[in-house]
């Protein structure tokens, strides 16, 4: 299969971008002619592109996700096992309040755009929560599932301050303390 040409690239980017700015100002139901005429292109250019709106979604939500994910792959580089995760379960719930409120919106879309969230917080998280399980600093019973329903949780408060006082409160409650060290 023969790589996309330069130009399919960039018509995918523009729509993309066009559809993130779109969804956030007048959410996911803006008619897609409106998104392919603020990206510059023809109707055809974005369904030969995005043949349903919810690969658009789907893709909107992976370019809101890109900054988080490569936060957490750099956060997971050298730190220990707590503070790795705890660095990926900050990050994975700091996106700016307007970014914030564009993923939690596109995500209630539907059933495939929830799935496709669930999944991608799951990718970004799952390195982290697999390390700190092999440390034997994880509570019990928790899985990288449930660390991604609980940074989507987070990404449902109300203020900054709200969100900072609900990732404090479940770190304490997912992070095991260390062990007493055995004379």
């Amino acid at each position: 299969m023969r790589a996309p040409r330069r130009d399919q690239l960039r018509n995918r980017q523009r729509l993309v971008t066009a559809a993130r700015e779109a969804f956030t100002e007048q959410g996911p139901d803006i008619a897609l002619d409106e998104i392919a005429r603020r990206a510059g292109v023809g109707t055809t250019t974005l369904y030969r592109h995005f043949p349903e709106k919810e690969g658009l979604i789907e893709a909107v939500l992976d370019d809101l996700a890109a900054a988080v994910k490569d936060n957490a792959d750099r956060a997971m580089e050298g730190a220990d096992p707590v503070s790795a995760f705890r660095a990926v379960f900050t990050q994975s719930c700091d996106m700016s309040e307007r970014e914030t409120a564009t993923f939690a919106q596109l995500a209630g879309a539907g059933e495939r755009a929830d799935h496709h969230a669930q999944r991608l917080i799951t990718s970004v998280v799952g390195p982290a929560t697999d390390r700190l399980r092999t440390a034997g600093r994880l509570r019990a019973g928790i899985t990288a599932e449930d660390i991604a329903s609980f940074v989507r949780m987070t990404l449902t408060a109300d203020s900054d301050d709200a969100r900072a006082k609900a990732i404090h409160v479940m770190l304490d409650g997912l992070v095991t303390p260390e062990p007493a060290a055995v004379p």
